[in-house]
């Protein structure tokens, strides 16, 4: 890992189109992925994003300061990295750099409130994904994934199943390593019925290697409509040949309602009838 931004990394986190996830740990010890499409750089050690709307993640941060960040562009450029949280501001010239951009300035509904700083602890530099690894990868899995699948709880709703079935769709692991937290991406991933997550180990099987059954995981799926949705679970080892995520928890990372959805205790019962 290097220890500053360098000249092409700077200009991927500074792309509005890009994806990129923060990665941390919650109160219940299992990693937590959140959508921002605002990180970038700050100079050469420092990063930033602008807060827009309230989830957990950002009570989690206050509490666990370290993290793990990953951006991703259409054509698969990535990098990842990890970082500190040190502090927010809510005035100054980031706050109005972000306020100035078209995607707040002319938004009617939202606008950037606060901007959290943090100190880089390390950045990989631009890398471009494998695609024919990641394609055969894909195809594998979903010819597999009928013989994993799980359907008892039925956790995931249909958008849920939509984002992970799309074959080109971004989707990002999340465990909790020796170190603190680690990512990797895993586009190759897809549901295997309502209640799992499968994916093929290749490309990073090296890294999947730390992997243990029992572990806690997170794995976010999004679209380039933005939308997105995380699920929480445990780490079951091989099924059929694929990597599997019994999902226990999902989150809806969309505003303005951003919270759990699944278990669906508390939450107003579905009309049926009339």
């Amino acid at each position: 890992m290097n220890k500053t931004i360098d000249a092409a990394s700077c200009e991927l986190l500074a792309l509005t189109s890009k994806m990129a996830v923060l990665g941390m740990t919650d109160d219940e010890g299992c990693p937590h992925l959140t959508f921002l499409s605002s990180l970038q750089g700050l100079g050469e050690d420092k990063l930033i994003f602008g807060q827009f709307s309230v989830g957990e993640s950002k009570k989690f941060l206050l509490r666990r300061p370290d993290c793990v960040f990953l951006a991703m562009t259409a054509d698969l450029k990535w990098l990842r990295g990890s970082a500190r949280f040190t502090h927010t501001a809510k005035t100054g010239p980031e706050f109005d750099m972000y306020n100035n951009k078209p995607l707040f300035r002319y938004n009617a509904y939202f606008g950037v409130n606060t901007v959290w700083y943090f100190d880089l602890l390390g950045i990989s530099g631009v890398r471009k994904l494998p695609l024919p690894q990641i394609g055969s990868g894909a195809l594998l899995t979903r010819a597999l994934s009928p013989f994993a699948a799980k359907n008892e709880k039925q956790a995931l709703s249909p958008l849920s199943k939509a984002l992970f079935a799309g074959i080109d769709n971004p989707k990002i692991l999340c465990w909790e390593g020796e170190e603190g937290p680690a990512v990797v991406p895993v586009v190759q991933a897809a549901h295997a019925g309502g209640d799992r997550v499968v994916f093929f180990g290749r490309p990073f099987g090296g890294e999947l290697k730390a992997l243990t059954p029992g572990a806690r995981v997170a794995v976010m799926a999004m679209n380039m409509g933005m939308q997105s949705v995380l699920v929480k679970g445990v780490y079951a080892g091989k099924t059929a040949g694929l990597h599997t995520v019994d999902i226990e928890r999902v989150y809806n990372s969309m505003p303005p309602a951003a919270g759990y959805v699944y278990p669906r205790a508390g939450r107003p019962e579905e009309v049926a009838e009339f």
